[in-house]
């Protein structure tokens, strides 16, 4: 019989986990549906996780001899700091999940950048009562939180509705379920888009009945929102048609399964325009520090797309400024930057840019 051999979980003599202090380090996998896995990791070193209930990291893998990347909300909860958990769904053209579904084991390791993300109940002052809502795979954010609450016995009143496609797709219920039990104020509802034989909840698309009958107080709550972005769209209008105050109304701001990720490439995606006119057109140089690369880049043209067109590869996700994960350190110069919420105030005072939607003033040095 093999000796036990624990790991330090003395957070005070262990280093906190940056992304570079070593690869992660695949240490369970669950199936929790036909098509959804959780795969919890350590790091490969001893080293402890920082993060809010909500944030996410980006994975680094080799698949078929290709550099890919994916980022991927955190399921777990920060208040258990020695691991983290990636659920992620099988899709039909989901290269790295389905990779990960087919091939990572327990055991093997990959490596992941600095985690990140401003959608997080910890990053704000909300109301002592407070409505999660989630479709298909967007529950993930939503678990974090959830088991955050849960874990602290924080005394906030908390209304969760989950919509998957059928009773067979919902995540985590049994354990949801359990938080209910032993905490009061805990009230999870959860809707499939089709009934199954012996399904006793609600089905059918969300809506303005709907979400009045399951939370009837939902205008008075702060509201979480994520999941596809057809299911965002709908659960915004049916907050507008009820005069909600959007002030009250956080979403995860990117769909990472529809992200221009998913072809690991930024070049020729649909990018928000950034109108410049031909005579404000320059060309600067853009260093990348540690690998010494010199490359232009035109005032039109972001940062990211520059690099890519090198064919180098940088982390990425949304290509729009939202999800933070090109997050990039400006050690020189001057950029325009058209970030969209993917970036923290304090992260921009301390001299951080979005690649995705940044383009240059002047020449620039960049941590990279």
């Amino acid at each position: 019989m093999n000796e036990l051999v624990f790991p330090n979980i003395n957070i005070e003599g262990l280093a906190r986990w940056t992304g570079d202090v070593s690869p992660l380090e695949c240490i369970h996998i669950k199936d929790e549906t036909h098509n959804v896995k959780s795969f919890t990791f350590k790091s490969k070193k001893d080293a402890w996780f920082q993060f809010l209930p909500g944030q996410h990291t980006t994975l680094f893998l080799k698949i078929d001899g290709n550099d890919v990347m994916r980022t991927y909300t955190i399921a777990s909860t920060p208040t258990r700091p020695n691991t983290i958990t990636i659920t992620n769904k099988r899709m039909a053209e989901g290269v790295v999940t389905n990779w990960m579904h087919d091939n990572l084991k327990v055991g093997d390791c990959v490596d992941a950048l600095d985690i990140g993300g401003s959608f997080s109940v910890a990053l704000d002052k909300p109301k002592p009562k407070i409505l999660f809502l989630s479709g298909g795979s967007g529950i993930t954010p939503m678990l974090s939180m959830i088991r955050y609450f849960y874990d602290l016995s924080i005394d906030v009143d908390i209304a969760f509705v989950h919509n998957a496609q059928s009773e067979k797709d919902l995540i985590s219920k049994d354990e949801l379920e359990f938080y209910e039990s032993n905490q009061s104020d805990l009230k999870s509802h959860y809707v499939c888009d089709v009934s199954s034989e012996g399904w006793q909840g609600p089905t059918g698309f969300l809506s303005h009945e709907m979400l009045l009958k399951l939370v009837p107080d939902f205008v008075q709550r702060e509201i979480y929102c994520c999941g596809p972005e057809l299911y965002m769209q709908n659960v915004k209008k049916i907050l507008e048609s009820a005069a909600f105050d959007m002030n009250f109304y956080h979403q995860e701001s990117f769909d990472i399964e529809s992200s221009t990720a998913q072809k690991n490439m930024a070049i020729n995606a649909e990018l928000p325009e950034h109108k410049v006119t031909k005579s404000e057109i320059n060309e600067y140089n853009v260093t990348l520090k540690k690998s010494g690369d010199v490359l232009p880049c035109g005032s039109n043209t972001s940062i990211l797309v520059s690099i890519q067109k090198q064919g180098i590869t940088v982390p990425f996700a949304c290509s729009q400024g939202l999800c933070g994960t090109c997050r990039t350190k400006m050690l020189d110069g001057t950029v325009e930057m058209d970030a969209q919420g993917g970036l923290l105030k304090s992260h921009e005072q301390e001299g951080y840019i979005l690649t995705c939607c940044s383009y240059p003033t002047s020449d620039i040095v960049l941590d990279l």
